[in-house]
């Protein structure tokens, strides 16, 4: 099954936790998604998302991290998790290869995989039209039309919010990142074989994984 984003799904999207606080000033949006730069628990800047809703309610959310890492999150109105359940998975677009790794739920209703290497990872991300992150019992295709303008807007605002690095160039690591990312990592991009869901605002957030 194929889901469209429609504006009107944004009213249908369910509540999740607060993970973060939004910068004001740092809002941005195309055509049906939205995102912003968001803080974390001490005021810091943590990630900067952008997210698209669909029309049976679920949510596809992308954090863009000062470590330079990339999360995709998928929600769906008919699928809990359990919080820090891990799921081997596949992460792939209709063109190109996959990319396999483990996915990690955030909280019952979140769960994705985060990718090392923003730029790569909007590469990757922006190579077709139709998003599927199979393994995690959300196996629709999402179409994903306007997703290359969209992140190059959330890159653009992480750019910002790392000290002004230029757009297609990685910022330097933090010396002590302010956020760690909260799903399993694929490593690097293409890694293994395999088949080849918005923090903040009205559209919920995902909830941080818990401390050790």
């Amino acid at each position: 099954m194929r889901a469209l984003a429609l504006a009107t799904a944004l009213f249908l999207i369910p509540a999740a936790p607060t993970l973060a606080e939004e910068i004001p000033g740092t809002q941005f949006s195309s055509g049906f998604w939205e995102g912003a730069a968001q803080t974390d628990s001490s005021g810091g800047f943590s990630h900067c998302d952008v997210s698209v809703g669909f029309t049976n309610g679920e949510t596809l959310w992308m954090g863009l991290y000062a470590n330079d890492t990339l999360s995709v999150l998928l929600s769906h109105p008919n699928v809990r998790f359990r919080t820090g359940q891990t799921f081997d998975s596949w992460l792939m677009l209709e063109v190109g290869l996959p990319t396999k790794g483990v996915s990690e739920a955030w909280d019952e209703a979140f769960a994705g995989m985060t990718l090392e290497g923003i730029d790569a990872s909007i590469d990757f991300l922006t190579q077709g039209q139709w998003l599927r992150l199979l393994g995690i019992g959300i196996d629709d295709a999402y179409d994903v039309t306007g997703i290359t303008e969209a992140l190059t807007l959330a890159r653009d605002c992480h750019a910002r919010q790392t000290g002004g690095v230029a757009p297609g160039k990685a910022p330097p690591p933090p010396k002590v990142p302010d956020l760690k990312p909260k799903t399993g990592s694929a490593g690097g991009l293409g890694g293994g074989g395999g088949l080849g869901t918005r923090p903040g605002g009205a559209l919920g957030t995902p909830a941080p994984k818990p401390a050790p």
